[in-house]
């Protein structure tokens, strides 16, 4: 049993920092979700709320994320950015000694961060390797593929930034980088050692402690790294649509992968957020009303999802029933 929160003030007043994610969110593919990017800086130049991008996409340096961002029109600096590239190569610092050689399958922005943390980072097949990390990389090659499950077949510490399964494009979801190391693992039976991204502990509590923040707010499209790396560290969470999340995964969702808002963007940050309620069986938000297995009343059609997803995780309406009266309101359910 589990619900929304109740209804909230301007979240850019109620919070201090907003941990952003990028894909999905903020932009898809090199272009800006509508709407998001003036919200954002209007949540920051209004309310004094900081804005901070935290990405599991490792593909990329700060440096090049927050010049895209700027490029959109987002007032951030490199400063203003978190890599699961940046955590990834943080905790293999404290796992093996500096200056140990690490196979790096992934970018050249994800060598840097390795060098950063005085690591020697490389590609070269000849060299004996301490450990290996690996991150998204659109352009790697198969036969780097190759190598890299020769590397871990010796048993080396590794370290993969993030397990995400999927990414949004422009035009449609694509594989993710834990897709890549789901494949690695079957092939050499063994798991990675460490997952630096979200949902995991270590990229999260980086960007809380990099920004100092005392009520943060993960904005997220994701429940399997954003939403549950929120419920992971403690911190409340706003769950966007603007990205690979579908309405039948919210209600079907455990309890560790609940949000605590819901808004179709990020823009939502600009405006009140209606909670739920429960008596008696009947659960109510907005201009809805869940009763009897029924959905009544009108409305932003996402107040309706927010009614039916408490209800169906109260046991008050079946999953089939719920997913039916969204549909007839003419939501996309799935």
């Amino acid at each position: 049993m589990s619900s929304f929160k109740s209804a909230s003030p301007i979240l850019a007043k109620a919070y201090d920092t907003a941990l952003l994610d990028l894909d999905g969110v903020v932009y898809i593919g090199d272009d800006a979700v509508q709407g998001v990017i003036g919200a954002l800086n209007q949540a920051h130049d209004d309310f004094g709320m900081t804005l901070t991008c935290v990405t599991n996409n490792a593909s990329r340096s700060p440096q090049r994320v927050a010049q895209h961002l700027r490029e959109l029109g987002l007032a951030v600096t490199s400063e203003d950015v978190v890599t699961s590239a940046q955590a990834g190569a943080a905790e293999l610092a404290k796992l093996i000694p500096q200056g140990s050689n690490v196979f790096v399958l992934g970018s050249k922005d994800l060598a840097r961060e390795v060098e950063l943390v005085g690591l020697n980072p490389s590609h070269d097949v000849s060299l004996t390797y301490d450990a290996m990390i690996q991150g998204y990389w659109p352009d790697m090659p198969f036969r780097m593929l190759e190598f890299a499950a020769s590397v871990l077949q010796t048993g080396v510490l590794w370290v993969a930034t993030n397990m995400d399964m999927t990414i949004p494009t422009p035009t449609g979801v694509a594989p993710g980088n834990g897709t890549i190391v789901t494949a690695l693992g079957e092939t050499v039976n063994r798991t990675p050692t460490l997952v630096a991204g979200k949902p995991q502990v270590p990229l999260m509590q980086q960007s809380i402690d990099r920004t100092n923040a005392k009520r943060p707010l993960v904005i997220g499209d994701r429940l399997d790294t954003d939403i549950h790396g929120a419920n992971n560290v403690g911190i409340d969470s706003l769950l966007v649509l603007s990205g690979v999340t579908t309405i039948e995964e919210i209600l079907t969702a455990p309890i560790e992968l609940r949000p605590t808002y819901l808004a179709w963007d990020a823009s939502a940050v600009l405006a009140e957020q209606n909670g739920t309620e429960t008596t008696d069986h009947v659960t109510t938000c907005g201009g809805w009303k869940v009763a009897n297995g029924d959905l009544l009343g009108q409305g932003d059609g996402l107040d309706a999802v927010a009614a039916i997803a408490v209800a169906h995780w109260n046991d008050d309406i079946s999953l089939d029933l719920g997913l039916q009266a969204l549909s007839g309101i003419g939501l996309e359910v799935r």
